[in-house]
């Protein structure tokens, strides 16, 4: 069993704890069997998380590089709308925004994803990091964010996780790749290291990480592990009420997770072992309810992010699971 200690303090002031992150936002263009033609939404796992936390009722800074086109111009308006604060989204005229294709065979529950439109056979642009120039302008709100996400490395987000460290700040690290020294520079700001055994988490041991940092390592169907030093706790999977598409299942642990705590930060102010344990199996439950519907976040799309608070707030029960299944599998787009 994980030791129950407090880990690094929330010391803000706030009465509402701050959330920013930076990495993958991206189109999902969502192609179904079930469907006549394709539906779209923000997405990227850094899209996915931030937006569903402002529609959640946080207040949330995302800072990413978008395109100055029209998926760049949907997705600024998507944040906008969920309520984010868009100072630090830039839309730059020199890149293209990112689109990511999801063909879903919702009867078999199976998908697959592609970078090249179905249609034209068109490559879509690659992600872009922000720049030192956009961490810079973002120096006053990385020194009073609550929380900070990233789920890809670069110098300028370097910079940006180390300045959220030195503030205090729980830094959720969700890397898509281990190469390199920038990621070994990453490391050393995280809080929470997540990490994927299909992915990243084959070339990641935990000795190659501090024992102040607690890794979630998920095994995809089977579960997740949260360790902190040399102990550990394995949380098995909760089962799907109907499943339709894992797309974005770890953004949803994800997402309850990260809500816990700020709920928790909200009215203690700092955060334990305990809070992540709790928030693990919260968010565990959130992706479970989620898997009942297409693309990474069909459960907000369906039942409405008034139904994901109430939830949340209430506690995820066999009710949530009797109703999501009364709900179509595309409802919503």
């Amino acid at each position: 069993m994980i030791s129950r200690l407090t880990t690094k303090p929330h010391n803000r002031g706030h009465s509402r704890p701050i959330v920013a992150g930076t990495g993958l936002t991206a189109v999902d263009r969502i192609y179904s069997t079930d469907l006549a033609a394709p539906v779209q939404a923000l997405g990227g796992s850094c899209g996915n998380i931030l937006v569903s936390l402002a529609m959640l009722g946080h207040p949330v800074s995302p800072m990413v590089t978008l395109g100055d086109d029209d998926h760049g111009r949907y997705l600024f308006d998507e944040f906008a709308k969920a309520g984010c604060e868009t100072r630090y989204v830039s839309r730059s005229g020199s890149c293209g925004s990112p689109v990511i294709v999801e063909i879903v065979d919702p009867k078999n529950a199976t998908h697959r994803f592609t970078s090249t439109c179905p249609e034209t056979a068109h490559s879509f642009p690659k992600w872009q990091s922000i720049d030192d120039q956009q961490v810079r302008r973002a120096t006053k709100a990385l020194k009073t964010v609550s929380v900070f996400y990233a789920d890809r490395v670069s110098a300028s987000i370097v910079v940006a996780m180390k300045a959220a460290s030195e503030a205090g700040a729980l830094v959720f690290f969700e890397p898509a790749s281990a190469d390199g020294a920038l990621f070994s520079a990453a490391l050393r700001s995280a809080s929470v290291l997540k990490l994927s055994d299909d992915t990243v988490g084959r070339s990641v041991q935990d000795d190659d990480v501090s024992p102040e940092t607690v890794i979630i390592r998920t095994h995809g169907a089977s579960g997740l592990t949260v360790s902190l030093g040399r102990e550990s706790q394995y949380f098995p999977s909760v089962s799907a009420p109907r499943l339709v598409d894992t797309c974005g299942a770890g953004d949803m642990v994800t997402t309850g997770l990260l809500d816990f705590i700020l709920r928790r930060c909200m009215h203690g102010g700092s955060w334990t072992i305990d809070d992540l344990f709790e928030g693990v199996l919260v968010g565990q439950r959130l992706a479970a309810l989620n898997c009942a519907f297409a693309g990474a976040r069909g459960l907000f799309f369906a039942a409405g992010a008034g139904y994901v608070r109430d939830i949340l707030d209430r506690g995820i029960d066999d009710s949530c699971s009797s109703f999501v299944t009364t709900l179509g599998s595309h409802d919503g787009y």
